[in-house]
């Protein structure tokens, strides 16, 4: 059969509804470990299979220019969406120790599935400027991360609660950081993809990431 870039785009946006399935559950109560583990599988088997899809159209195409720039784009897209996939079952692990809801990592959660499903809109409707929002959100999810981190640090001194569930807070919320770090990648790639540029290593990118 022969593959097309359609075929890849096609592929990477199944294996985004099943990352976003997972973003969904890893906070919900009713959703257990084993289900979300389910969901990682399908993940990490979209992972390869493309992975070796967009090898074989590379060896047997020849892609160039825009289609090469697709089938490399969709390679890093792949990769970043099952490391969202991992950072979210390690999410579930940890809230599993969490015996009281906190409001804030739910509105933190919030934040970082815009993030992710603005990324892939963007790659869908080849949308520079959604993917230039993207990225700049990443730095309000930023600065959550270091407010809720040090509001959490700081009721563990003060023993105002347990420290294995303020740990495991504060390692849920900093999962939610990187997922926010990887929809960033993800939006990077979108616009490499579009433009041509490579924009990952400007000045104003990585003081961003600060």
């Amino acid at each position: 059969m022969t593959i097309t870039p359609q075929d890849l785009r096609e592929m990477v946006i199944k294996m985004a509804s099943s990352v976003e399935a997972i973003l969904q559950k890893c906070l919900a109560p009713d959703a257990s470990i084993d289900e979300v583990q389910e969901i990682e599988d399908e993940v990490n088997l979209f992972h390869t299979t493309l992975d070796d899809t967009v090898f074989k159209y590379i060896a047997l195409r020849h892609p160039a220019a825009r289609d090469l720039r697709e089938a490399l784009a969709i390679m890093k897209i792949n990769t970043d969406l099952e490391r969202i996939s991992d950072q979210s079952i390690n999410i579930k692990r940890y809230w599993d120790d969490v015996e009281k809801n906190y409001p804030e990592v739910f509105s933190m959660k919030d934040e970082v599935f815009y993030m992710v499903k603005s990324a892939m809109d963007s790659f869908v409707h080849s949308d520079i400027e959604l993917a230039n929002k993207v990225i700049a959100h990443d730095k309000k999810v930023n600065q959550l991360n270091k407010d809720l981190a040090k509001s959490f640090l700081k009721k563990m001194k003060t023993e105002s609660m347990a420290f294995h569930e303020g740990y495991a807070v504060v390692r849920v919320v900093k999962n939610l950081e990187r997922i926010g770090d990887l929809a960033t990648n993800i939006s990077e790639d979108v616009i490499f993809l579009e433009s041509g540029a490579d924009i990952r290593h400007q000045p104003q990118r990585e003081e961003d990431k600060k």
